[in-house]
């Protein structure tokens, strides 16, 4: 089984950031941790993979590519809720 960002059960969450709710469903790819994320303004919906890094131990990338920064803002917003989650 792919390592676990946080251990939690859920496939599912929303959280709020910058007046934008942020939906959140986890996706099973293989040696990945993996996010579909859409949003309730008029942004596109994103997936984000946690991935190696050469430079640092990993980092937040879209899947396909393109959307970096965006994902690396995202990804870290997904960090900071379920580990603030209780």
């Amino acid at each position: 089984m792919e390592e676990q960002l946080f251990y939690t059960n859920d496939e599912q969450f929303s959280f709020v950031s910058h007046d934008v709710t942020i939906s959140c469903e986890r996706l099973n790819l293989p040696d990945y941790v993996a996010f579909r994320v859409t949003f309730s303004s008029d942004r596109s919906p994103i997936v984000v993979a946690r991935a190696e890094g050469q430079k640092r131990p990993y980092f937040w990338t879209s899947i396909p590519e393109g959307r970096q920064k965006e994902a690396e803002g995202v990804g870290i917003l997904i960090e900071e809720y379920l580990a603030n989650k209780k």
